[in-house]
């Protein structure tokens, strides 16, 4: 965890000076492969930093998801209306990324890499040896697999949403061990659909919370159409998936 300190603090450092999605992005993925590693140490202090860790994280949502939906729109609209979106929308942009670049300015972030680094000191970077290891995997895909079983029965996004995080989770213990190639390759596959779809709930979201605007309206119907296409992928692959629906129990 060190080496996932050192990269989430240099960018950090990077964000105060200047803000850019791309640094977001790393800074938040490294903050999700700690509470992760965080997640299977059990210890109270491991879960209270994790539950920090998820403050900070959770402070940089509306940042990160106006990164993506600028992103996506700009490939979806005509460069006309997608100039028209982002000026309707920049003042809203501009406030979720001083959000963020205000957070990591606090006193309250630089108290917690003090005591995030005196809890490093504590405990041995490899404390969870590889059968402990290989228990945080295992159970890992079984909450995948049931997780995934929720999802086709309910159909509804707040189960695929916790399918979604599942799967992330698998997928960042297994990283860590790091004798299981196949099932990162598996994991990341199957994230980046899921990524797709959740990005898509997130943005007919904030399209609903937005005033009316045709840009806006023609959006709404693009992302909806993404939306049941990412989802309908997700299904095909994986119903009967080896390794996340072995038993075919999904398609029941």
């Amino acid at each position: 965890m060190l080496k996932l300190t050192d990269e989430i603090e240099r960018s950090a450092e990077s964000l105060r000076q200047a803000y850019r999605p791309e640094v977001l992005y790393m800074f938040r993925v490294n903050s999700r492969r700690v509470r992760s590693i965080l997640k299977h140490m059990g210890s109270h202090r491991s879960r209270s930093h994790r539950k920090t860790w998820g403050g900070f994280a959770a402070a940089s949502n509306d940042a990160r998801d106006w990164d993506v939906f600028l992103a996506t729109a700009e490939k979806l609209l005509p460069s006309t209306e997608y100039r028209s979106f982002e000026s309707l929308n920049a003042e809203r942009v501009r406030a979720a990324h001083e959000a963020v670049t205000g957070m990591l300015e606090t006193t309250h972030w630089q108290r917690h890499l003090g005591q995030w680094r005196d809890f490093l000191r504590t405990v041995d970077e490899h404390a969870t040896d590889s059968d402990h290891s290989r228990a945080a995997v295992a159970a890992a895909l079984e909450r995948v697999r049931n997780a995934l079983k929720t999802a086709l029965a309910a159909d509804d996004d707040h189960a695929w949403h916790r399918f979604r995080i599942s799967v992330k989770e698998l997928r960042y213990v297994t990283d860590a061990l790091g004798d299981n190639d196949e099932l990162v390759k598996a994991c990341k596959k199957l994230q980046t659909l899921l990524g797709d779809w959740h990005d898509t709930v997130v943005q007919l979201n904030l399209l609903d919370e937005l005033p009316g605007a045709p840009v806006h309206d023609r959006l709404a119907d693009i992302v909806t159409g993404r939306k049941s296409d990412f989802l309908s992928r997700t299904r095909k692959l994986v119903i009967g998936h080896p390794v996340f629906d072995p038993e075919g129990s999904a398609e029941s």
